[in-house]
């Protein structure tokens, strides 16, 4: 009678260890499941960065390139922004420095309209006379409209009109330093803009 109890109380024990099964593999496979999904949003994140970072390699050494030849002298860069939508970097030189941003979007030319706009009311015409703020038109490569503020030593310029809706690239360049004259900035702010357009110019990349 002992052992017939006894190989009972093993069947269930059998039993029970057999029924916990399906649920361990269950877990296991919600387990692995999760840890797929978080590697492939690494992955999917990852690369966004990386696609990014190139993004901004590209334009920004493309940029400094061009600065550097209008310059006549070697300029380093440094990436501060490198999204397409707010795209930001600084070249720096001997007596220079270039601050060069660039905006991908849909507002493109609004963006572009109202910071010459503003120039244009508050320093030209019924507002505070003041030649040197007021935006005069240049041409820069792969621009639609740009225009130079000598005050500010900052060309503006957009590929964006509004018959296209307003989207492509704003830029805008900024020049400072000791040897950063009228002239010389004027010839480092259009050479940068240009080569910012050329890097992108319908948009992100």
């Amino acid at each position: 009678m002992g052992a017939v109890l006894a190989a009972g109380a093993l069947l269930v024990g059998c039993g029970a260890s057999s029924a916990s099964a399906p649920g361990a593999g269950a877990a296991s496979s919600a387990r692995e499941s999760g840890s797929a999904r978080e590697s492939g949003s690494a992955r999917e994140s990852g690369s966004a960065g990386a696609s990014g970072d190139a993004f901004a390699g590209r334009v920004c050494g493309g940029a400094r390139e061009a600065a550097a030849k209008a310059f006549g002298s070697a300029l380093s860069e440094r990436i501060v922004s490198p999204g397409a939508a707010d795209l930001k970097c600084v070249l720096t030189g001997r007596g220079v420095q270039v601050s060069v941003e660039s905006q991908a979007g849909p507002r493109a030319y609004t963006e572009f309209d109202t910071e010459t706009s503003h120039q244009s009311q508050v320093f030209g015409n019924g507002g505070v006379t003041n030649p040197a703020e007021d935006p005069v038109q240049v041409t820069v490569a792969g621009s639609q409209v740009a225009v130079w503020i000598p005050a500010q030593l900052m060309v503006v310029a957009t590929d964006s009109t509004p018959s296209n809706g307003g989207a492509g690239a704003y830029v805008t360049v900024t020049v400072s330093g000791s040897a950063a004259s009228g002239a010389t900035a004027l010839r480092l702010a259009v050479a940068a803009a240009g080569a910012t357009f050329a890097a992108h110019p319908d948009g992100p990349a």
